[in-house]
């Protein structure tokens, strides 16, 4: 019996971006808040914690390198394992992560039983950003695509912006702890929510051939019209990997150049942005300021973040990455270097010109995130590019695990510089983001350049 072969990336271009691909880049984008609001739940409740179990700014923003080693492996090992039992099943996984995670949080009594469960959460927070944005691109037609992700992105600053604002409500109200619990209870919902109604990815169905008979069924709810019946020969068209090894291949002479630029360039703005993201609130409190106003810095710094990501990617479908990326990190480090000056001028009080720097700081650190994961997939070939991309968002979390114990010494110095140094020396960090990241040579090109497409160039013959 002959079996027709349908090809499963073609079938989903075809379609519209109504009914099922929209509404899973809506539950996705929901999942992301959350993932927002837990990623910094730490930072929000760590000026809290210091005075009420008599610990040091020091000690605190150390033990926030948990969640960034806990990330780490999650982005590594539950991206694979979205390879092994499906995107969906690997996504539940995370949400369960984070609702232990924030569930023994909430239950901790030292330093240390928070460190351990702020690890565990982290590994869930690690493969939430890859996994969602692997569902998103492999259920959205081609035309899309692009801004279905980088909404998805965007609701990472946005959930911890709304985290912020809710902390500010919630720890004078019901003390640090209701944090954590409504930490435990959005992934939980969410939990649910996924394996009742999230399905599985087309791509990874159609690797398995016992699979097919469901994947012509999603298919049809994709097109809304039945025209698979399962008896189909589903693949995905990709061209074969060359023989070698793929790490050997990324640092060949070929992409040596690109790769090392890229973890660089990774590796200083993931710095730089949990820098902010974590240690914030901390700092600000130190200078005296309320509670609630420390909290407003971190839910502005969050708030700018929306507009880097989005307002960046369409900047650079006129200008091209190069200049709109390295010139969005020059600001950002200006404005990191002011808010310094802002702090050191301050009267233990957040005014107009603080709150602004912030959120210039935020639009620069939180888009250059956005655009080195849009740059790093450019920079490699189709049977490269997943590896690539993934090598570099680890090395990224090397930053991530940097910036606690970066944080942590800064406060653990005797004597201990003026707080401004903290936003001085993150701001010398983005200068090498603005180095490493112009220095590129494989940039997206403006739209007025680029000619027959969004091929990704090799490495180094792409022009300058």
């Amino acid at each position: 019996m002959d079996h027709k072969t349908i090809e499963v990336t073609e079938v989903v271009d075809s379609a519209k971006f109504v009914g099922l691909p929209l509404a899973i880049t809506f539950l996705t984008v929901l999942m992301m808040l959350v993932d927002g609001y837990d990623l910094q739940t730490m930072a929000f409740v760590a000026p809290v914690i210091i005075p009420e179990w008599g610990a040091s700014a020091s000690d605190v923003l150390w033990l926030q390198t948990g969640s960034m080693i806990g990330m780490a492996i999650g982005s590594v090992a539950l991206g694979r394992l979205g390879d092994i039992i499906g995107r969906r099943n690997s996504y539940s996984t995370c949400l369960g992560f984070l609702f232990a995670g924030s569930l023994l949080s909430a239950l901790s009594t030292n330093l240390w039983e928070l460190f351990s469960w702020r690890l565990l959460t982290g590994i869930g927070l690690g493969g939430v950003t890859p996994l969602a944005a692997t569902m998103i691109t492999e259920w959205t037609p081609k035309h899309a695509r692009n801004i279905a992700v980088a909404v998805s992105i965007v609701a990472v600053p946005t959930g911890g912006m709304i985290g912020a604002g809710v902390a500010q409500w919630i720890i004078p109200e019901y003390g640090w702890r209701m944090i954590f619990w409504i930490g435990a209870g959005l992934p939980l919902v969410f939990l649910a929510i996924a394996l009742l109604l999230l399905p599985e990815s087309p791509r990874y169905l159609a690797t398995r051939r016992d699979k097919h008979p469901q994947l012509a069924m999603q298919l049809n709810r994709l097109l809304r019209a039945q025209r698979f019946d399962g008896t189909e020969l589903f693949h995905v068209a990709e061209p074969p990997a060359p023989p070698g090894n793929w790490f050997a291949t990324l640092l060949n002479k070929t992409y040596l150049s690109t790769t090392l630029l890229l973890w660089l360039a990774f590796a200083f703005n993931t710095l730089c942005l949990y820098s902010f993201i974590n240690g914030l609130p901390t700092v600000l409190r130190e200078t005296g300021m309320p509670l609630h106003e420390s909290l407003q810095g971190s839910k502005l710094f969050n708030f700018g973040g929306m507009f880097g990501a989005i307002g960046g990617a369409l900047l650079i479908g006129y200008f091209g990455s190069r200049i709109v990326g390295a010139g969005l990190a020059f600001i950002g480090a200006v404005a990191t270097f002011f808010v310094g000056g802002a702090v050191l001028a301050s009267t233990g009080h957040v005014d107009t010109q603080l709150l602004s720097l912030l959120i210039v700081a935020g639009m620069s650190l939180n888009g250059m995130q956005s655009f080195l994961y849009t740059v790093g997939a450019h920079s490699y070939p189709t049977y490269l590019r997943a590896a690539g991309v993934g090598c570099a968002q680890t090395v990224s979390r090397i930053g991530g695990v940097l910036s606690g114990v970066f944080a942590g010494s800064f406060f653990a110095l005797n004597p201990r510089p003026p707080v401004s140094y903290f936003f001085f020396t993150v701001a010398v960090g983005l200068l090498v983001v603005v180095v490493g990241f112009y220095s590129l040579r494989t940039h997206v090109p403006a739209n007025r350049s680029r000619g027959s497409g969004d091929r990704a160039v090799p490495a180094e013959s792409s022009a300058r």
